[in-house]
């Protein structure tokens, strides 16, 4: 790796070239960006007469994808940036999400059904078929990091089983009596491509990094297509910001582990407080809170610092005009209101006898121009009205 934690594969013929953290040229394939950091083309071969080319809509998503042998695939999202089909070659494929997570795909001929561990992106089960008699469960077994290295049958069979290489493409398949697409944590294999969908953008393991920016900028690392420091104790579900991996026997709560450069570390190292006072707190310590702060109304949590990541990020990347609209203005605060359709945290108000569900979150930033994007996450939670 270089300095910036860009891939070099030394144990490649060709050169590599990366300007200003951007693959240009690998080997004998050349990448071609547009002005805004999407790799739009990739050229190899003789005469780099070999193209595949990648198309995108005004939100930087990918909707098209076109391979050297003439088939194109195209995608489609819904409102929240989730991937709900993909059609290639006049063949569908329909996608069904909880959340961030890919709970089912659906086309002509197969239904496919994804079961978690609590909490987690963490695969646990498959289950394949049409209706509740013709359905057939798979087991995964993952390795430390989560990502699937066998499949089994419910007698025991092993159905599926890879071997990969350090940044997540399969170096050799063992048995693949049925398909498996579930690599790392959050990522879905396409054929067609080769590359991996990572919920908010694409993924390409045979060079270890993003097809596109980071949607939140520097906060998600100073290497906008980095896929995470070192592969083997690192995971990025979301494809914004990465975090430490679950390790067998690790004492550390699962919701509790820091996300390594993520949005809402990043701004707690820098001074805020939304970690120490607003996540994961229970509901005595809520109560604690309330008696030693006799000013405020309610106190109040969100569930993980997984959740918090999430919510946080998402709500800073699609209020980028707003706030650079504070920065230029005067106000030396400004607070952000988002609502979900799903609870987002807890909160616990003065005189109750427990903590309730709340759908809605408050952020605030302050300013402070030593920090890459100009301001301070200074501290974020949820909130009944």
């Amino acid at each position: 790796h270089n300095p910036a934690g860009n891939l070099l594969m030394h144990d490649r013929p060709g050169p590599d070239i990366v300007a200003g953290n951007r693959l240009m040229i690998q080997g004998d394939r050349h990448y071609d960006h547009d002005a805004f950091g999407n790799l739009i083309r990739e050229r190899r071969g003789k005469g780099q007469a070999l193209v595949s080319e990648y198309r995108y809509d005004c939100q930087h998503r990918l909707i098209a994808v076109k391979n050297p042998n003439g088939q194109t695939a195209h995608y489609r999202y819904d409102p929240f940036g989730r991937r709900i089909s993909k059609t290639v070659e006049d063949k569908t494929t329909e996608f069904f999400w909880q959340g961030d997570k890919l709970i089912a795909e659906h086309h002509a001929d197969r239904h496919r059904s994804y079961l978690y561990e609590p909490d987690s992106f963490r695969p646990l089960a498959l289950l394949e078929g049409f209706g509740p008699d013709a359905t057939k469960p798979y087991h995964y077994q993952l390795d430390h990091l989560g990502t699937p290295q066998e499949l089994t049958a419910a007698n025991g069979e092993i159905v599926w089983s890879a071997h990969y290489r350090a940044y997540g493409q399969i170096s050799r398949l063992d048995v693949d009596k049925i398909d498996n697409p579930l690599r790392f944590q959050g990522q879905y294999f396409d054929q067609e491509s080769g590359l991996h969908y990572n919920r908010h953008r694409y993924y390409n393991p045979d060079v270890g990094r993003y097809l596109t920016p980071d949607p939140v900028k520097l906060a998600g690392g100073i290497n906008a297509y980095q896929y995470v420091p070192n592969p083997t104790g690192w995971v990025d579900p979301l494809g914004l910001s990465c975090k430490i991996g679950k390790c067998p026997g690790s004492e550390a709560d699962p919701d509790q582990r820091i996300a390594a450069d993520g949005v809402v570390v990043t701004h707690e190292k820098a001074g805020g407080h939304l970690i120490m006072k607003h996540v994961g707190q229970t509901d005595t310590q809520l109560s604690e809170r309330l008696k030693a702060e006799p000013n405020i109304p309610a106190a109040s949590t969100f569930k993980s610092l997984e959740d918090a990541e999430s919510l946080v990020s998402k709500s800073l990347a699609s209020r980028q005009q707003e706030i650079t609209n504070f920065l230029l203005g005067t106000k030396k605060k400004h607070i952000i209101r988002e609502q979900s359709n799903q609870a987002v945290g807890l909160s616990f108000l003065r005189d109750a006898s427990e903590a309730v569900p709340v759908n809605k979150f408050l952020l605030v930033l302050i300013r402070k121009p030593e920090m890459p994007d100009g301001y301070l996450l200074l501290t974020g939670f949820p909130i009944k009205t």
